[in-house]
Formats: C-alpha cells, structure tokens, sequence
C-alpha cells in the first residue's frame, strides 16, 4: 500500500466488545475501507456472527471472510445462512494474496485524474498546516529577540510582495477582464512559511531537529509547485485527459501521481515527527 502512496492504518478486534466500541456512532464510516473476519473467533463465536454485527452499522463495504479450519464452501454457506451479501470467501493461505488484490481493485476507482488531484491536495493541506503549527511552536520556543525577528522577516516578506501587488492590480486595472482577476492571487503563502522555518531549523535552539530541515526542502522542492499546478489548473483535452498543466506548461502527468503520493506519505510523516518533537519541548 505504501508503494502505491496509501497509508495501511489496520485496527484489530479481538472481541465482540471491541467490534461494536470501534464501530460506534462516532466513528466516521470512510475511515473503514476493508474487513477481514475470521471464522473461528474462540469460545464458540463464529464470524459469521461478527458480520452481522458489523452489518449493523456499515451495511456496504467489503468483507473478507476467511478460515484455515473450513474450506470455501463451507464459509459460504454459514454467510448465507446469516443473510449477508459484499462478502469474500477465502482460505487462511490465500488471504495475504486475495486482500492484496482486493486492494488495487479499490484503488483503481480512485485512481483517475479527479480523485488522485484530490488525494494529493488533500495530503499537501495536511502537511501546511502541520508547517503552520511547526513555525508557531518553533517561534514560541525562542527567546524574545528571536521572536522578534521571525515576525520581522515575516513582514519583510509581505513588503517584498507589495511592489508586485502593486504592479499587478495596475495592469489588471489597465486592461481589466475578469478571467485575469480571477487568476490573480498574492498572500503570506504556504511556501514562505516553510522558508522560514527551514531557516529556524539551521539555529542551535534546534538542533535536535534539524535532520527534518532535508525533508521541509525537499517538501519545497519537490511537492509545493506539482501542489500549485494541481491546486490552480486543469487540462481536460478532447479524449481522456492524461494530466493537469498550469500557466507555465508544466504537465503533472496521471502516471506521475503514484511517485507523488508515495512522496507525500513519507513527508506527511516526517512532518508529524517534527510536529511531535516541537511540541513535547
């Protein structure tokens, strides 16, 4: 899953009890993509009952019914005598082989050009706000000369822009259209806050941290302008598409996506350590 740039996140249920806390009222139904039942659960409780439990709260997403005890036809049997349907049958040796591919059919109905741009906006908003928190923790942790010029060089980002700005609602109001307007955009972006806290990594204040400093530039480098493009522009040419172009002509191509997300998945990660390391300070 990893190599596809999923994240597995399994919970396991060794009883009855965990089953029906895990599938309470608070869990959020798309966090369950798959379950995996066995048959003989131990003290005379069979999985056949699990499911129906589990039909209960979430009538709809697959489920993998297995054994070593029994064979096939008898897992069928004992599901449909218990009314169930979305169910697979397997034995305790296929099991790795049938869930792996179970997993790339999912993956292939959310694997087109509009749901994988999703996947990867939506991990890229989870690492900057990670990259927010970061830089608030990191500055509360200097002294008050430190927090000082943070602040400083934020501003000096932001007057950096004004000039730009500036130039830019000229000529938009020089030959106004609504298709430029709409295009343009100028803040205290994303990227200048991963500047800055790539900088405060390089103190001494941090240097038990400083060994995320490669992944923040690499985040920078490498995920940022595909984030832009994917976030900004889309390319619907006559047929399938085959990717998204932004303003410049940089094509992030559907077959690109698969080393993106797998970047993403292990930056997201990083990032979280770095999180969790600024916050136990």
């Amino acid at each position: 899953m990893a190599d596809e740039g999923f994240e597995l996140k399994p919970t396991f249920c060794a009883t009855m009890n965990d089953v029906t806390r895990y599938l309470g009222d608070d869990l959020f139904r798309d966090e369950v993509d798959l379950i995996l039942v066995d048959w003989d659960l131990g003290a005379g409780l069979r999985g056949e009952t699990v499911i129906s439990e589990i039909r209960c709260h979430i009538a709809y997403k697959d489920v993998v019914f297995y054994s070593a005890n029994i064979d096939i036809l008898e897992l069928r049997r004992a599901s449909f005598a218990e009314g169930h349907e979305g169910v697979y049958f397997v034995s305790r040796n296929e099991l790795p082989e049938e869930v792996n591919q179970l997993f790339h059919v999912m993956i292939k109905k959310v694997l087109d050009l509009d749901h994988t741009r999703g996947i990867v906006m939506g991990a890229t908003s989870d690492v900057d706000q990670m990259a927010r928190e970061c830089l608030q923790l990191a500055h509360d942790m200097l002294d008050n000369a430190g927090k000082a010029g943070v602040l400083r060089e934020m501003i000096d980002l932001l007057d950096e822009k004004v000039p730009n700005v500036e130039r830019a609602i000229a000529k938009l109001k020089g030959s106004p259209a609504v298709v430029d307007i709409l295009k343009a955009h100028a803040t205290f972006t994303a990227n200048d806050g991963l500047r800055i806290l790539s900088r405060l990594l390089d103190l001494p204040a941090f240097a038990i941290h400083q060994g995320h400093q490669a992944s923040v530039k690499r985040y920078m480098a490498d995920i940022v302008p595909k984030r832009n493009v994917l976030g900004h522009k889309v390319l619907t040419p006559d047929g399938k598409p085959f990717g998204i172009a932004g303003a410049n002509g940089q094509v992030v191509a559907l077959d690109e996506m698969r080393a993106l997300r797998r970047a993403l998945l292990e930056l997201r990660n990083e990032f979280r350590l770095l999180h969790a390391g600024l916050s136990a300070r």
